[in-house]
This record gives structure tokens, C-alpha cells and sequence, in this order.
């Protein structure tokens, strides 16, 4: 454990591991309440007849960085970042924006790409946080203090990973799961009311992926994306591996190895009890992997493997398809922008519609929300509300929120939160409540 810097300032996928302690109009974790970053029955209305756009609630400074907010019971939490020197954890009102309290600890060092990264995880009486550094903190909510921390480098050896740790926490009834990624240790679970170790795997290379909770064949496990190695062609392949873990005590459930792409970033989707579709960018693609299990024997089958894939969002189901923002290194020169933008893919592989450079959303985030796609722009902010349906692309509204034309960073590639009848997203300097329901 470490020292306090400074006291604190006052001022799916396996759904039901989720809903005793989610209330679903809440955004409490990682994508959401289901954990696939979706929502229904938000309510939300598109008919910004004015041109004005949707209504703005606030808007608040934030240092610069990638972390999204997790929301609960009115309440926005964020982990910013003061650059080179700390962390910052924020608790903020979400109807006006005002700032309740936080606690600032320090995290020395500087990243590539500078910032805050992961977004936190709430409970009814706890959040969790855990910084690009390796900094993992357990604030208690009422007490407004830290209950616990650990370091994932200092305690479990853990190596930094290229652009920090990247990897949001994940709760699992009493359990806090983390990914140290050392050569010894890979991922841990923790108690998530004491931080004692309840159990750890073995390393698992290296990742910026979020492990993800799935139940397939009836069986719940946590599964990882890692890379064996780091590769050196920026757009290239590499040995990859899915590791599935028994949540209750660690012990490895199978391991799947393959060619994929060179940076583990968006971990897989859960499509039923036996299908998994993974994406990534670097040229590594997208595909579908069927996981079958006789007795304790299980085997894999690609069932498909298209070229394009996200560098680094998630992909969003609706009804029969999928939505993919197939943006990345490669296609972000404006010279092949039109070998990306939205992807709808129907469940065996084959292109619907994709948007290619009209729109582009550079490798901007998306939420889905009663049926349409809520579409941040990742190189200016503008906010595009699209019908999910194969269809054709489907535009209903769109709001320049952040107010410019491009950024010179073009990095507005944080994930966005919804909660009661609002939507919260951030660009490199500002974090916007926008209210889109009555």
C-alpha cells in the first residue's frame, strides 16, 4: 500500500452479475449497465428544429486525457489528470455540473499520448479507479476518503504498458479485477471491500484491453486480449491470445492464440452462448470465433475474418448486426478515409452499408440508445444521432456541441456515458452535460 499524497478535498454480457447492483438508469461502469454500451428507454428526443442543438446542462473544465465518466444515484465521477505530476479524482453533480469534492494524489511521470485514461466503477458504497501510472484507489463514497489502494507496478511488478495503464477496473459480485500485466502476473481479483488478493493469473503479455465478463456455455468466465509481444510494424499483425479465467477463483478456463492485431484495445463482444466477435486496428480486422466445448474439451472455429476493424472503440450490437467504427492508424490519412467510417456488418461477415469518408468520425466514440447510434466525432466533437438499421446509413440529427470545426489534436476519442436523460462526453479540455430527454 502506499502514502497518501493529500487529504481529500470536500466540497450483455453476463447481466445478471451486473443488476443486483446497477440501476440501469445509472452509467456505473465500463460501457454502461450491461456492459456493452448500450441503453434503453433513455427517452431521448432528436428534434433540434432550431439548429441550435441539443440542450446544454454544463460544462466543466478537465485536464487533458481519454477517461470517460462512470455515473450513479446523480453523481459523476472522473479521473483527470494534471499532467506530468497527478491524478485527480472528481465527483461532480450531475444536474449543474458543480464540483462536490476530490482527492488528488500524486502519479509522477509523463505518457505517450498525456492523460487521463480509464473510466471508474461504481458501487452503492465505493468507486474504483485506477490511473495510466498503475495507481488503483477505492474511495468511500459518503466518508469521501480513500478505503484502500494498491500500485500495479510497485506491488504486483507490473509492467507499464506502451501508452500507460489503459485497462478500466471490473467488478464481479465482491470482486475487484485488474490487469498488472507483469511476467508473472497477468490480472488479479481483489476483495473489493479490503484490496486483500483473493487470486492472480499467470502474465498474459501486453494490453490496453478491459477484460470482459461473458457466460458461454453456460459457464461465466473473464476473458482477456493480450499480444505475446510487442510488434514493430506500426501496421501489422501479431501472435495474439484470448484467455478465458474462472471468475471465482482465477483458475485458466482455455486459451485461444492467433494472428491479430499488434495492440489489444477493444476487448471482445459476447454475441450468445458460443459466438465471440473480436476487432482491432493496426490491419489486424475483425472476426467472429465460434467457442465450442465438449465436456471439459474446448475448441475454436473462425467462422469469419473481414480486413477492416476499430483501433479502438467498441463495437455496438443492434437486433441482427453490427455497427463497427472501422477507423485506425491506416485509414486516418485523409487520402484513405474511404476505406473506413461506420460499418454495418451483418453476423456472418458480410458489409451491409459503410459510411467510408462521409462521414468519416475519425476514431471518435458511440453509444447505443433505443435503437440509434449516438456518434461522437473523434477529430471535432460534433454530435451525430444515427438510426441503427441495415437499412442504409441513416442520419436523424447531428450538433457541432463542442463548437469547432476540427481540432488540431484530434482526439476526441473518450467514451461518452448516459444516465437519466443525459449524455455526458468530453473533448481534450471540457467535459459537456447535454440533456436530451424531457
Amino acid at each position: 500500500m502506499h502514502r497518501l499524497v493529500c487529504s481529500a478535498v470536500v466540497a450483455f454480457t453476463m447481466a445478471s452479475a451486473f443488476a443486483s447492483t446497477t440501476n440501469t438508469d445509472d452509467w456505473a461502469r465500463f460501457q454502461g449497465p450491461h456492459a456493452n454500451g448500450s441503453v434503453t428507454d433513455a427517452g431521448f428526443q432528436y428534434e433540434w428544429s432550431d439548429g441550435g442543438g441539443p440542450k446544454e446542462a454544463w460544462t466543466v473544465a478537465i485536464g487533458k486525457g481519454y477517461g470517460g465518466v462512470a455515473v450513479r444515484d446523480g453523481q459523476v465521477f472522473l479521473l483527470d489528470r494534471e499532467v506530468g505530476e497527478l491524478d485527480i479524482f472528481r465527483c461532480l453533480d450531475l444536474g449543474t455540473g458543480e464540483e462536490l469534492w476530490q482527492y488528488a494524489y500524486e502519479a509522477e511521470g509523463r505518457l505517450s499520448f498525456e492523460g487521463s485514461r480509464t473510466v471508474p466503477a461504481i458501487e452503492e458504497e465505493l468507486v474504483y479507479t485506477v490511473g495510466g501510472m498503475g495507481d488503483v484507489y477505492c474511495f468511500d463514497r459518503e466518508l469521501q476518503e480513500v478505503a484502500f489502494q494498491v500500485h500495479l507496478k510497485e506491488d504486483y511488478d507490473g509492467i507499464q504498458p506502451s501508452f500507460g495503464w489503459s485497462n478500466s477496473p471490473i467488478i464481479y459480485d465482491d470482486l475487484l479485477i485488474l490487469t498488472p500485466l507483469g511476467e508473472e502476473v497477468g490480472m488479479i481479483a481483489l476483495d473489493r471491500f479490503t484490496g486483500d488478493e483473493m487470486w492472480a493469473t499467470e502474465g498474459l503479455g501486453f494490453s490496453h484491453s478491459t477484460p470482459a465478463i461473458v457466460e458461454l456455455h453456460g459457464v461465466p468466465q473473464v476473458l482477456f486480449l493480450s499480444t505475446k509481444e510487442v510488434a514493430t510494424g506500426m501496421d501489422q499483425a501479431a501472435p495474439c491470445m484470448l484467455s478465458s479465467f474462472s471468475p471465482e477463483d482465477g483458475s485458466m478456463l482455455w486459451r485461444h492464440e492467433m494472428t491479430f492485431t499488434r495492440l489489444a484495445i477493444p476487448p471482445p463482444i459476447s454475441i450468445d452462448h458460443e459466438r465471440l466477435f473480436l476487432t482491432g486496428g493496426y490491419r489486424g480486422g475483425s472476426l467472429m470465433l465460434k467457442v465450442n466445448k465438449n465436456e471439459e474439451e474446448w475448441s475454436f472455429e473462425e467462422l469469419f475474418r473481414i480486413d477492416r476493424g476499430s483501433q479502438i472503440q467498441i463495437p455496438l450490437r443492434h437486433e441482427d448486426h453490427l455497427y463497427v467504427l472501422v477507423n485506425e492508424n491506416w485509414n486516418n490519412d485523409r487520402s484513405r478515409q474511404k476505406e473506413g467510417g461506420l460499418l454495418c456488418l451483418s453476423m456472418d461477415g458480410n458489409e451491409v452499408w459503410r459510411t467510408g469518408d462521409n462521414p468519416f468520425f475519425g476514431r471518435g466514440n458511440a453509444v447505443l440508445v433505443d435503437g440509434h447510434l449516438l456518434i461522437q466525432d473523434g477529430f471535432n466533437g460534433r454530435l451525430r444521432v444515427v438510426k441503427a438499421t441495415p437499412e442504409k446509413y441513416t442520419p436523424v440529427a447531428e450538433a457541432n456541441v463542442f463548437g469547432v470545426e476540427d481540432r488540431r489534436d484530434r482526439q476526441m476519442w473518450a467514451p461518452m456515458a448516459v444516465s437519466q436523460g443525459h449524455l455526458l462526453l468530453r473533448s481534450q479540455d471540457e467535459l459537456k452535460c447535454l440533456k436530451l430527454a424531457p
